[in-house]
């Protein structure tokens, strides 16, 4: 019989971050206006901490990525906004990695049988898409943000789809956002108020990022019906 120990200690850790961020009212700037209305005082509050603030924000991409918490957009702005585009972009990578990878091994190995009860009840055509066409639909449903990412994670890691490889294609097609994410963050600097949301470069930056589920939605379809003629 499996030790319910590691799932014990596991959900420990998980509800005490869960609990001191909800403390620590971080909660309260995961949305668009309020990050661009507190922006200066968060640049200075992460220039003055150049080693806890990106623990802090790795903290908070942690919790929200692994309880399907919304404000994960939001952080991944940030990134660029508090750390410049090359550190925020690899904080990013490496928090999204990260929290993919343990919701896959938790979900697969801890709670397989919780949560595979509920994926197949719940989401079957999906499981059922995942069994069938493996690495090809991971990428789909990375790329297409139809379903929440905690979902997905959760989906792929009761589907006969390998760890390894199902890491590297949920980042080779999460990698445009991320981009489009943490350059609009760096943007956010120069606006002076949440009323100048409409800066040329911002909003351009935005419509791309809205066209790109799109995008991306035709190409996959061209690609289906090639194959099956």
């Amino acid at each position: 019989m499996k030790s319910n120990v590691p799932r014990y200690w596991l959900l420990a850790v998980l509800c005490a971050g869960v609990a001191a961020f909800m403390v620590s009212g971080g909660y309260r700037f995961l949305s668009f206006h309020q990050l661009v209305a507190h922006k200066d005082a968060l640049i200075a509050w992460a220039d003055a901490r150049p080693l806890l603030a990106p623990a802090v924000w790795l903290t908070a991409y942690l919790i929200l990525g692994l309880f399907g918490l919304p404000g994960s957009t939001i952080l991944n702005v940030s990134a660029g906004l508090l750390f410049d585009f090359e550190k925020g972009l690899a904080l990013v990578v490496f928090a999204s990695t990260l929290a993919s990878s343990i919701a896959f091994l938790s979900f697969r190995y801890l709670f397989r049988d919780w949560v595979e009860e509920r994926a197949c009840r719940r989401f079957p055509h999906l499981v059922e898409g995942l069994q069938r066409d493996g690495l090809y639909f991971v990428f789909t449903l990375r790329l297409l943000p139809v379903i929440p990412y905690s979902v997905t994670n959760l989906l792929v890691a009761v589907s006969p789809v390998r760890f390894w490889p199902c890491l590297l294609v949920s980042l080779v097609a999460l990698m445009p956002r991320y981009l489009l994410y943490v350059y609009a963050g760096t943007h956010l600097g120069d606006l002076q108020s949440p009323g100048d949301l409409w800066a040329p470069k911002l909003v351009g930056v935005l419509s791309v990022l809205a066209l790109v589920p799109w995008a991306v939605h035709w190409t996959v379809q061209q690609w289906r019906r090639r194959r099956i003629s």
